[in-house]
């Protein structure tokens, strides 16, 4: 059945720039019931942002990144956690678009296809579907200036931890890192993804026609999904050693406490920001 032709944000024509976001802090008192429920939105966060950064430390370790993992691993993960989160419903379209991609490619192709195949295959066709449906709700023109605050925050993260770690005794634990990871990083993008927002406007990311920026944002998340289906089933049915296969595994030993570290830090972050009166950015 086709869309309906209502009037919507999200149309073809040139984006404009948001100019509805609240400011923060609140002078409200706070809330233990909304701090209840904002600590386990951002557990759930947290729960999410634990396998992907695992995966892509492992992967940046394999390619002898060494403690620079913890930068490119964070920063990434961030970026499109951030993506993500701020893209509403298309990030839902694009990550089912990927997660359905990767399941039948490994499915159908496991032996003739590589995990990078199968990432441009579920980013092309995640793109064609964001450049070939208007899709209801407004344009998802804030997407890269959240994607901008998730990537420089999550670096500012992760370089505290590479800046660190030599110093300790041992290597810092999953459960560590991530509690840290999503607390801090959960906090510092907060305070500042409103003026990212406004350098993302300054750039003109904003003014492009919305399905080219909804392509792009689709095409990313369904790559990411695919690529995370990779990384979970592949050591399963035992496909492309090497490399991914040796980071994959080795993400397996690592995703019980990595998760739990996410869990924790994130509902503690979640918690903070009511507590402190930092506005939600969900409506950015």
């Amino acid at each position: 059945m086709p869309f309906s032709q209502q009037p919507s944000s999200s149309s073809p024509e040139i984006a404009q720039p948001y100019r509805g976001a609240a400011r923060f802090p609140d002078a409200s008192t706070p809330s233990w019931r909304i701090a209840i429920l904002r600590g386990i939105v951002w557990g759930l966060i947290g729960m999410i942002y634990a396998p992907l950064f695992t995966g892509l430390a492992e992967l940046f370790q394999g390619l002898g990144f060494g403690h620079g993992s913890y930068i490119a691993a964070a920063a990434l993960a961030g970026g499109v956690g951030a993506a993500l989160y701020g893209a509403r419903e298309v990030a839902l379209i694009a990550t089912g678009i990927g997660v359905l991609v990767g399941v039948l490619v490994l499915t159908l192709f496991a032996e003739q296809m590589a995990v990078l195949h199968l990432v441009v295959v579920a980013a092309a066709v995640a793109g064609l579907v964001g450049l070939t449906v208007s899709f209801p709700e407004r344009c998802s023109r804030h997407v890269p200036g959240k994607t901008m605050a998730g990537l420089a925050t999550g670096a500012i993260c992760g370089g505290f931890l590479a800046f660190v770690e030599p110093f300790h005794p041992n290597p810092f634990s999953s459960f560590a890192v991530l509690a840290f990871l999503v607390s801090v990083n959960g906090v510092l993008y907060v305070s500042t993804v409103r003026w990212w927002l406004s350098v993302s406007r300054r750039l003109h990311c904003e003014s492009r026609p919305c399905y080219i920026i909804e392509s792009l944002v689709m095409a990313t998340l369904a790559g990411v999904a695919a690529g995370s289906v990779w990384m979970m089933i592949g050591p399963l049915i035992d496909v492309e050693a090497g490399l991914w296969q040796s980071a994959s595994a080795a993400m397996h030993e690592r995703i019980p406490m990595a998760i739990l570290g996410g869990l924790f830090g994130g509902a503690i972050a979640g918690m903070l920001l009511e507590f402190f009166r930092f506005s939600w950015v969900h409506d950015l």
